[in-house]
C-alpha cells in the first residue's frame, strides 16, 4: 500500500510539474529592450526589473561579425548593419514577449510584439533576417517579398547565417 501511495504521489508532483513548464512557457513577459544582435536582445522585465536574454523565435539574422559583398566586391559588415535595423525598429518602444521554448544555447525563443504589430515579421520584412525555417515556415512568405524588393541583407551577396555559423565551425 505504502508503494501505490508514493508512486502516486510521484506521478502526481511529476504532471504538476508539466503543467506548471507547459503554463510557464506561454508566459507574458513586457518591457524595454536592449538590442545585442539582429534576433537577439535583452528585455528588461517592466514587473521586476530582471534581465530576460531573448532570440527572435523563427527568424535567423546575420552574425555581429558576418560579412556580405557588395556587387562590386566591397565587404560589409552585415551583422552590425542588421543588428541596427532591430535597433531602428524597436527604437525605445515597450515589447510584449512570449516565451516559447529554449534553444541549443539555452536562450528563451519568444515572439515579441510591438503594440498588435510581430516584432519578428518585422524585421524579416524589412530585410535584416531570414525566417529560419527550423523553427518555423510562418515568415517564409514575409522572406520572399524582403528578398524579391531587395531590402536589408537581399541587397548584397551572403551565406545564410545557419550557414555562416557551420562554415565557421568548420575552419575552426
Amino acid at each position: 500500500m505504502a508503494n501505490k501511495i508514493f508512486v502516486f504521489t510521484v506521478i502526481t508532483l511529476v504532471s504538476l510539474a508539466c503543467l506548471k513548464t507547459n503554463l510557464s512557457a506561454q508566459e507574458e513577459i513586457r518591457g524595454r529592450a536592449i538590442v545585442l544582435s539582429g534576433d537577439s536582445l535583452k528585455l528588461i522585465n517592466e514587473e521586476d526589473q530582471s534581465e530576460i536574454m531573448i532570440r527572435l523565435w523563427g527568424i535567423d539574422a546575420p552574425e555581429l561579425n558576418q560579412h556580405c559583398e557588395t556587387e562590386t566586391g566591397r565587404s560589409v559588415d552585415c551583422g552590425v548593419l542588421a543588428k541596427t535595423g532591430l535597433k531602428s525598429i524597436i527604437r525605445r518602444k515597450n515589447l510584449t514577449c512570449i516565451d516559447f521554448d529554449k534553444d541549443q544555447d539555452e536562450k528563451i525563443t519568444a515572439t515579441c510584439y510591438i503594440g498588435d504589430k510581430i516584432l519578428n515579421s518585422m524585421v524579416v520584412r524589412s530585410g535584416w533576417a531570414l525566417a529560419f525555417k527550423k523553427e518555423s515556415s510562418d515568415y517564409v512568405g514575409v522572406e520572399k517579398t524582403a528578398r524579391l524588393k531587395e531590402k536589408g541583407v537581399w541587397q548584397y551577396k551572403f551565406d545564410k547565417p545557419w550557414l555562416w555559423r557551420k562554415f565557421q565551425r568548420k575552419a575552426q
